[in-house]
């Protein structure tokens, strides 16, 4: 795991129903245990429907700055690119709600998932070990990203 490249990616999302609700915030940190996070991404993606259950702060950013989701997976997909020819690993917390929406929204949008269908569950990693995935977030998703991929490192 030590020079491994792995992709810790967080959302936010309008609500839990995918196609119905929005993914209002893309965050993706990527790094190695040794180097530690070595690049970031951020973008807010233009809400898909009005409806709004959760993350009401980031659905109001994401209606006045967000990319439209075709330019906004594009972007993700083109930063992913060099991290993925160099192996990286999709990692998430929890990886079973994350996923679905880069996997419907990269297939929406793009019409194919930068990652194929390959998806590691870093809450699942440590449970396997024994351990506890907690961590405090403030729910800005390149932030949560950042600070889920270095908890990662030092606990994984």
């Amino acid at each position: 795991m030590s020079d491994r490249l792995w992709i810790m990616i967080d959302i936010e999302t309008s609500g839990p129903i995918i196609g119905r609700h929005s993914m209002t915030e893309l965050g993706a940190a990527v790094g190695s245990r040794t180097k530690g996070t070595i690049d970031t991404f951020e973008v807010l993606i233009k809400p898909i429907s009005d409806e709004v259950k959760t993350s009401k702060d980031s659905f109001a950013a994401a209606v006045e700055r967000g990319l439209p989701p075709a330019e906004a997976m594009k972007t993700f997909a083109d930063w992913c690119a060099p991290h993925i020819a160099n192996r990286a690993t999709f990692i998430a917390r929890p990886s079973c709600f994350d996923w679905p929406w880069i996997v419907w929204y990269a297939w929406t949008y793009l019409g194919d998932n930068p990652f194929g269908f390959r998806a590691l569950c870093a809450s699942s990693w440590f449970e396997a070990r024994g351990k506890k995935f907690t961590v405090e977030l403030p729910h800005v998703a390149v932030e949560d990203a950042k600070i889920q991929l270095a908890h990662f490192f030092s606990q994984g």
